[in-house]
């Protein structure tokens, strides 16, 4: 799954996370009821959330970001139809979201691709800056990611989605942490990256971050 697949999908999560908590528990268990063609006794009754559903629901291929059909239709069934309306209201985004899988730099400034901005200083790649401090920010994060997430300003329902999809990468989701905060702030800066860091007291980072931006304005 590449980039632009795996923040739909993170935003989908977003989504049906707040579906569930929308949901009353009798209408979790007819909605188990409507799935029983798909979703054995056993597997059921181990179910006590919707989210839970949900991923039953995807290891089956009854659900994912671009097939929502069978959920609408189930949801019609107990006339749930304000939640259609969130997952429709999700769809007319999409085409929208994440459009290019990579954000573009254009002199510390984050821009869509083929947008115009500052004049270039050099002849790399527009992104390819940002991906290098990227790659600094996730090779020394670790179990920090959640706490830089959060000076970025992505919610707890975002932190929770990348914590649940990727729960056994750790440098993954500081990855998926930054992706998503790029994908939302076009405009940002190199600066706007090392001020997060800064708040987070991860100076050590802070700081190589600015020797490679130092050494870039030497070239």
């Amino acid at each position: 799954m590449g980039d632009t697949e795996q923040r739909r999908s993170i935003e989908f999560k977003k989504c049906l996370n707040e579906i569930g908590k929308k949901l009353t528990d009798e209408q979790l268990e007819s909605l188990k009821f409507l799935c029983s063609d798909f979703i054995g006794r056993k597997r059921q009754e181990e179910i006590t959330r919707p989210l839970q559903l949900f991923q039953a629901l995807e290891e089956r291929d009854k659900l994912r970001f671009d097939n929502t059909g069978f959920l609408k239709e189930i949801l019609r069934t107990e006339k749930r139809e304000d939640l259609v309306k969130d997952i429709e209201t999700f769809e007319a985004r999409l085409q929208h979201l994440c459009t290019d899988s990579n954000p573009t730099q254009t002199s510390g400034r984050l821009t869509a691709r083929g947008g115009t901005g500052p004049q270039r200083q050099t002849s790399v790649p527009q992104d390819a800056r940002w991906r290098e401090l990227f790659d600094i920010v996730e090779n020394n994060l670790g179990r920090n990611w959640r706490q830089l997430a959060r000076k970025l300003q992505l919610s707890e329902t975002d932190i929770e989605c990348i914590s649940e999809d990727y729960s056994r990468k750790l440098r993954e989701q500081g990855r998926q942490a930054l992706l998503l905060w790029s994908d939302r702030n076009e405009d940002a800066r190199y600066a706007d990256l090392v001020t997060a860091l800064r708040r987070c007291q991860l100076n050590d980072i802070g700081d190589q971050l600015e020797r490679k931006i130092a050494s870039w304005n030497n070239q």
